[in-house]
């Protein structure tokens, strides 16, 4: 069963799953405090699959059980802030060396300075890094959360090579989340986009029958009729809008629980339950080596799996 068909039978069968998520898109309005709990909240989720404890959803967006929901979540945005850092620096070595931004040649732009011709296989160089330096960025920052998850601390999250090994042992698993990911991202975009369509068809039914029905301004009260026409379409567009910011907020959050809960699922086969400190090998790492794991004292994460 592949990851995110495991984290969507996982979420629909949680109690009550529906009404957390449109509290967690509540909660995600908040500006930073908002994600803090999010993240903090779903990723604790996903760490509970990496354990291999198989619970629904928390009851409580809030709950706390472990005591690291708020460290967790912002010890995400942290590790998200500085992988989103590697694709700014091409960006700035693109403009250092030609000009303009490496999506420049990609969005019709052109390098002028200081290779002149060659500025564009310089840009297109450039372009290709960005893109891979994106798709790094995002795998990193997926896989460095969830194993701050596990240990509870931040510098877990950058362990670059213990990172590298776990991507480079199932890099395929973890590009199938990615484009399910983008695929999910797709129909949120394309569902924002009929909803917006949607609000312009709407507010212009209401115009009509503000103005009597065929849009006739030249009526025995024109003013009226268009003071009328303008604050009923734009308060139809204002509730709109809200309705359309609040039902993308829940999406997101929806999209967010499938991505860490088969994150959770992917971390699942490198038998989290035998790590030992965070800076100790993982046991596929010591495939074959006689006493890796189990010895007197050598404790995993925590020494326990999590509580709900």
């Amino acid at each position: 069963m592949g990851y995110f068909n495991a984290a969507w039978q996982d979420i629909k069968n949680s109690p009550g799953w529906f009404g957390k998520l449109v509290v967690l898109g509540l909660v995600s309005l908040i500006p930073i405090f908002g994600w803090i709990v999010v993240y903090g909240y779903l990723y604790g989720w996903g760490r509970d699959i990496a354990w291999g404890v198989h619970a629904p959803l928390p009851a409580h967006v809030f709950g706390n059980e472990d005591g690291r929901l708020y460290s967790r979540g912002f010890f995400v945005m942290v590790i998200g802030l500085v992988c989103s850092l590697a694709p700014w620096l091409v960006d700035v070595v693109a403009m250092m060396l030609t000009g303009s931004s490496a999506w420049g040649w990609h969005y019709g732009g052109h390098f002028s300075f200081p290779f002149g011709m060659a500025s564009g296989v310089v840009g297109l160089v450039l372009f290709a890094l960005s893109l891979a330096a994106m798709l790094f960025a995002v795998l990193f920052f997926w896989a460095g959360s969830m194993r701050m998850s596990i240990y509870g601390r931040l510098s877990a999250g950058f362990q670059l090579g213990r990172l590298w090994s776990m991507l480079r042992r199932d890099f395929n698993g973890m590009l199938r989340i990615l484009g399910m990911a983008v695929l999910l991202m797709f129909f949120l975009s394309v569902a924002v986009t009929i909803f917006i369509i949607v609000v312009v068809v709407v507010g212009m039914l209401v115009g009509f029958i503000a103005t009597g029905g065929n849009l006739n301004i030249n009526a025995n009260h024109p003013g009226a009729a268009i003071m009328g026409m303008i604050f009923t379409i734009g308060g139809v567009a204002v509730i709109l809008a809200l309705l359309a910011g609040f039902a993308s907020s829940v999406m997101t959050v929806f999209i967010t629980a499938m991505i860490t809960r088969a994150l959770g699922y992917w971390t699942r086969q490198f038998d989290v339950p035998a790590w030992r400190g965070q800076d100790d090998p993982m046991p596929f790492e010591l495939a074959g080596a006689v006493g890796s794991f189990g010895g007197p004292g050598q404790q995993p994460p925590y020494g326990q799996p999590p509580l709900r």
